[in-house]
């Protein structure tokens, strides 16, 4: 026999079809009819939202068509339609008439009342305060301050001059003509040609408020330490990049500081904000400080950098300060040790009992501040440990001065009384506080 195709259920031309014995004609003024086995079973008017929401839920009821299909044909979502089902099973189809929304009332954050907050906000005010002052919430504040930043980076890329130039320190008189933000100006350029330069140099410009400036007070402690220059010295220079060795140093520096000394900690700040500190358009992100620190970690130094570090801290640069080597204390500190190597077990105090644990052994200077820490080898004691640090606390020292050495009853050994002795470490430079 010949096989035949069924005729159009709707015998309309254009409908959509709608499971497997129905069709859906949609009017072109937004309404429809829905033919279910070529009879018109539901039907709206445009402008009938509950006639077309009741139709859905009927025909889901019927299992004329999957949910999904009926979704579909309706120009909505699966979950809309049992949503459309639940408001008639608890309202009736009274329920499914759509609410009429209010006009939304005039935003309050006008041009005036956003220069107002950007002022009062200048003057050290909390988002609170300044929230009370002018009669809005403290989200609105946050947006207006938003706002007007975003207007700021707006006015800097339609040609507003705002120079890179340095400026006199913000008074009173200057502070309305400050930006409420230093606008980041890409340096495109830079990076583009970074492979021919050693670094990027750090630009500042003045503003109203800058984000974590208070990173800044630790610039004097930095210079202090000697960081920068001894690494300099160690370590010359990084392979040619945008983000130079001083840059990945002062930045994992002031990352410690805020909290975040791991690398992954980079992503906890917004670049741009962290970069107005660093004097850059964006701080280095995760990738960028492994790349750079596996560089580092390549040129094999750290021994030398610490050396140099040490040296640098004993030299004194302040009043006493050379006699900072006149006194050092040894002293070794037990580290649980918490992975599936097999090492010896060492007694600690903090646990009460021997644990698999590491020792290292700590130098510190007559004030007690560290000089350098060496990881000892897993069961060494602490006598056998001075006397593989002799040469190197001679070597920091850098010169002939009488170096007193204290440390506990670990390193009690005649033989390595002897042996500092020959060492250059004379009988007066060696005491062993015997603590009980």
């Amino acid at each position: 026999m010949t096989a035949q195709p069924p005729l159009p259920v709707a015998m309309v031309s254009g409908a959509v079809p709608l499971g497997l014995a129905g069709e859906l004609v949609k009017d072109p003024d937004g309404g429809g009819t829905v033919f279910l086995h070529g009879q018109a079973s539901f039907s709206w008017d445009a402008g009938d939202e509950a006639g077309r929401r009741w139709a859905a839920v009927r025909l889901a009821a019927m299992k004329a068509a999957g949910v999904g299909e009926i979704a579909t044909v309706f120009d909505v979502t699966p979950s809309t339609v049992w949503l459309w089902k639940q408001l008639l099973a608890d309202g009736g189809i009274i329920a499914l008439v759509p609410e009429k929304k209010e006009p939304r009332k005039a935003s309050r954050l006008s041009s005036a009342v956003i220069s107002r907050i950007v002022e009062l906000r200048s003057t050290g005010l909390s988002q609170q305060a300044v929230g009370n002052a002018v009669g809005v919430s403290e989200f609105s504040v946050r947006r207006a301050l938003k706002i007007a930043a975003e207007q700021a980076i707006t006015d800097v890329a339609a040609g507003v001059p705002e120079s890179l130039e340095s400026t006199p320190a913000p008074g009173p008189a200057l502070q309305s003509e400050l930006p409420l933000l230093p606008v980041p100006v890409p340096r495109s350029t830079e990076r583009a040609t970074a492979s021919l330069l050693e670094c990027a140099t750090p630009v500042f410009t003045s503003a109203i408020h800058v984000r974590h400036a208070g990173l800044f007070l630790a610039f004097p402690a930095l210079e202090t330490t000697g960081l920068l220059s001894c690494a300099k010295k160690v370590y010359g220079t990084l392979p040619n990049g945008f983000y130079g060795l001083e840059t990945i140093l002062i930045d994992a520096v002031l990352r410690a500081l805020a909290g975040e000394a791991r690398a992954e900690g980079a992503t906890r700040f917004d670049p741009v904000e962290l970069g107005r500190v660093l004097g850059l358009d964006r701080a280095p992100e995760v990738k960028t400080i492994r790349r750079r620190i596996s560089q580092l970690t390549e040129a094999g130094k750290a021994e030398e950098l610490i050396a140099a570090l040490a040296q640098h801290h004993l030299a004194g640069t302040g009043p006493g300060g050379e006699d900072l080597a006149a006194v050092l204390y040894v002293d070794g500190h037990v580290r649980a040790y918490q992975g599936t190597k097999k090492i010896g077990k060492l007694y600690s105090t903090r646990l009460k009992f021997p644990v698999p644990a590491t020792e290292e052994t700590w130098v510190t200077d007559a004030h007690g501040a560290p000089v350098f820490v060496v990881m000892a080898e897993p069961g060494a004691s602490l006598a056998a440990e001075l006397r593989n640090l002799l040469p190197e606390l001679r070597a920091v020292v850098g010169d002939d001065r009488r170096v007193l050495v204290g440390f506990d009853r670990g390193g009690w050994s005649p033989a390595l009384f002897k042996h500092m002795s020959a060492s250059g470490f004379r009988p007066p430079d060696m005491v062993s506080a015997r603590f009980l």
